[in-house]
Formats: C-alpha cells, structure tokens, sequence
C-alpha cells in the first residue's frame, strides 16, 4: 500500500500541525509520509483508543486498496453500487480529469483487525476546489451519491470526515452529498449526528423515482396501476409484434456474454433520439470505455447483467441491470424506435418486472429513473424519496455555512430556470 496520504495539494493552516486530540477523536502526523507534487503530510486518526486513519486520495491510490473496499460494501450500511469500486474506479479511470473525484478514506489500522479495514468511503468533487460547500461527487451517469459506512461503526467514519474537513480544509463551510435516500439508514445517521453535534442540516431537491420491492404481487400491481382498456391495448400491442417473427426475452449474465450485449445496447440507443442529439453513451468516447470497462469489470463479480427483448433474436428492447448485494438497479435502458407502435420500451419492463421479482435474492430495484417518469412511474407505483443533504462540518462554521447554502439555492434556481427556457425555446422533452 501507498504512504502518499493526502495527494490533493493543500496544508493545513499554520506551519507546524502538532497533534489535536479531542474528548473523543484526534489527529497525528503518519509518520514522514509526504503527498505527490503536494508536501501535506497524511494523518493518523485515534478515536476510543483505535488507531484509525483519514486519507484522501486520487483514483490510482485509491485503487491500492480496492481489495478492503470491496470488503467493506459488503459491510455498507446502505447499498450504492455507483461507489462500488468497479464503477468509481473505473469512472475516475476513463474520465477526463476535471471530472474524477477525490476518495475521503476512513481506515482502522488496529491490530484488533487481521488487516487494516475500510470503515468509511465519500467520493467528493474535488473540480471547484475545497471551499464553501464541497460536494460528493455525481456524475451523469451515476443515481446515487451515498458514501459506504460500515453499518457498525459508521458513526466513528462520519464523524472522523467531518473533523478531516474541521481540520484540514478550514475554506470549508459544509458538505453536500446528493441524491441520497432521504429516509435511508445513512440520511438519518446524518440528521442525527447533526442535532448530536449543533450543525446546522438542510434538505434540498426533494423528490421521488420509482422503485420496485420484491415480493410483490406483479400482475396486481399492474391492474392497479393501469386501466384495463391500457393493459389489453399492451397485450395487442405484444401480439402484433410476435407477428413480425419469434419474440424472446434473453438475460445475458456470463462475462462475455455481458461484453457482447453491451455492444448491442450502445449500438441501439445511438439509432435513437439520443444518438440523434448526441447524448447517447456512445456519442462521447471517455463514457463508452467507461461503460464497456465498468460492465465487463462487475460482470466478473456477478454484479452487473445485460437484459433483452429480442426478436429473431435482435434486440427490439434492452436493460444494464446494476447489483448491490440484495439491490439492483436498472441503471439504463434503450428500445427500436422502429418499433415504436408497438411499446417496446415497456414490453420490455413489463417482463423485465415479472422476472425480476422471481428472483427471490432481490429485495428491491431502484429505477434509477427520473422523477415522474412518464412510463415507469406508471407501471412501479411505489417510489423512493432521494434528496440532496447539505450540512456545516462544524459548529464553529454555521454562519459560513449559511452563507454558502443560500449561495447554492440562488445557483439552483437560476439553473432551473435556464433548464425550463431552453426546453421552452427549443420544444425538447426533459430526460
């Protein structure tokens, strides 16, 4: 493993650190280490008598310790498989750099452990520098900006990353970590630490994306969520086009198999609207290898899968299925615009939803979708609260941290409204 701790090129305030030791956490110097192109040194955190260990650290460092971050989201209190290494590490791969994240690393180095144990992972975006309020990092391609804490000592990670920020980056008014379950486990942690500790927490862009709950009754859910004059114009639909030729639904789960049906699901989705206006995931080059790197790379652990509606065996209809644990998440899907009249796309869900309740493993799917999706938000009537969560690092930060945050909503705002005058201006639909 790498002693280069900190390589983002920032000091601490003052010439000499010292050590800090607080009534229940602390900080001292690792040793002689020193950052790349830096000089920061990285810190050792003590905390109940455990010599645990803050880092920050680029994608490269990061990947040295790809083996104990795999282990620990398998003790995450809460799944998001955009923070499972095969998809962060391999965004920050092929990404260009002004959109690769910084991983704030939280590590017990004790010799209570057989080797030293992730507890803690944030991705931050580190584009606009520490200041003000730092964000998590959510790129386009991503649904969910949760950091991993381990379920048992989460409280510990969380608040050795708050003193980090205390500590080392004093331009630092807040963290904002979004698209988060803002009734999940670490959500709630969040909003208790913060009333524990007096910090100041504010909730913003809430909304609701569907989801789908294993163990539920498919064929209910669907009465109940469509009419019947809609169900039997499905079916008609459906009929129609197994007239064309033989209609099968195919899941591809073998690596290679994955690496093949991935190729056919870019191919499909640049043939459509979004090839057309050159937001397919193919029309730009650093996002396919992405893609084609991050599925073949989870496919291996057996946590990535491609699903298809095919006819004569060409795909009419498709799905990048995402797993975490027990939770999936259909990450993208792509239809035959050709095919338009006969609703591929939601063909395709519709026996994509039966099977996958089949799969007793599975508790929940989250569609990674758009609020108010206008096809899935119909046929998945249960939805998952997300929210972005911004709070003061400090008590001794909340004016800062006001200030900052007013700053962010006006930054919405003005967005919003950019968003609606050029939708307006051009007649182009929201995705």
């Amino acid at each position: 493993m790498s002693d280069h701790f900190i390589p983002y090129p920032v000091r601490p305030a003052g010439s000499q650190i010292g050590i800090w030791i607080s009534e229940s956490l602390g900080f001292a110097p690792a040793g002689s280490a020193r950052a790349r192109g830096g000089g920061a040194v990285g810190w050792r955190a003590i905390t109940n008598d455990r010599p645990l260990r803050v880092e920050l650290l680029d994608w490269r460092e990061a990947s040295e310790r790809i083996d104990q971050w795999r282990d620990l989201t398998r003790r995450a209190m809460e799944p998001n498989v955009f923070l499972d290494p095969g998809f962060a590490l391999t965004a920050a791969q092929h990404f260009p750099p002004a959109r690769r994240p910084l991983f704030l690393m939280v590590s017990d180095a004790s010799r209570a452990v057989d080797s030293e144990r992730l507890i803690g992972v944030c991705a931050l975006d580190a584009a606009d520098g520490f200041r003000g309020l730092t964000r998590g990092w959510l790129p386009k391609q991503s649904a969910l900006g949760t950091p991993l804490l381990d379920k048992t000592r989460g409280v510990e990670a969380l608040d050795l990353m708050l003193a980090w920020f205390e500590r080392e980056q004093p331009k630092v008014a807040g963290l904002l970590l979004p698209s988060l379950a803002s009734d999940g486990p670490t959500a709630t942690l969040m909003r208790e630490r913060a009333g524990a500790r007096g910090l100041d927490l504010q909730v913003i862009d809430m909304g609701e994306r569907a989801v789908l709950f294993g163990g539920v009754d498919v064929e209910a859910m669907l009465h109940k969520a469509m009419s019947s004059k809609h169900i039997k114009e499905l079916r008609r639909q459906r009929r129609r086009l197994g007239e064309l030729g033989e209609l099968t639904y195919v899941s591809n789960q073998a690596p290679e198999r994955v690496r093949m049906a991935v190729e056919s699901f870019l191919t499909l989705e640049a043939s459509g609207w979004k090839g057309g206006r050159g937001t397919a995931l193919l029309s730009d080059p650093s996002t396919a290898a992405f893609v084609r790197t991050m599925t073949r790379r989870l496919s291996r652990e057996g946590k990535c899968r491609v699903e298809a509606l095919e006819l004569d065996g060409v795909p009419v209809a498709m799905g990048i299925v995402l797993s975490f644990g027990s939770s999936s998440f259909l990450w993208k899907i792509a239809y035959d615009e050709s095919k338009a009249p006969y609703s591929p796309g939601v063909q395709f869900t519709i026996e994509f939803t039966r099977r996958q309740v089949q799969m007793n493993a599975i508790d929940s799917t989250d569609s990674c979708a758009i609020p108010d999706h206008p096809m899935i938000d119909r046929l998945w009537p249960d939805k998952l609260p997300i929210a972005d969560i911004a709070f003061a690092v400090s008590g001794a930060r909340l004016a800062s941290f006001g200030k900052a945050f007013r700053k962010e909503l006006m930054r919405r705002r003005f967005r919003e409204y950019a968003k609606r005058a050029f939708y307006a201006a051009t007649g182009r639909r929201r995705v």
